[in-house]
């Protein structure tokens, strides 16, 4: 994965869990890493590939839960992220 601008070191941090696997998990991360970045917050990922394990069937991934919350399902828009984020700080 490529990396983008890091945030500064007293940025907000909001930990999250991404589930899923493969090329989509690995886009979502870069999406979510990128959006978080762009707006000056950390975010602390724990990455889980046992979906099943938390409710979620393989075809919804990749998944971003927040506080045991499903928020999105699929690949979202880097802007429908940067909007979620922005109203969590």
């Amino acid at each position: 994965m490529s990396s983008c601008a890091a945030p500064p070191a007293n940025a907000p941090v909001i930990s999250i869990t991404l589930a899923g696997s493969g090329d989509p998990l690995l886009r979502m991360e870069k999406r979510l890493s990128c959006a978080a970045a762009g707006l000056g917050i950390r975010l602390d990922m724990e990455i889980r590939k046992d979906s099943d394990v938390l409710g979620i069937p393989y075809l919804q991934t990749p998944a971003v839960l927040y506080e045991g919350e499903v928020i999105f399902i699929g690949l979202p828009r880097t802007e429908k992220i940067e909007a979620w984020l922005r109203n969590l700080v």
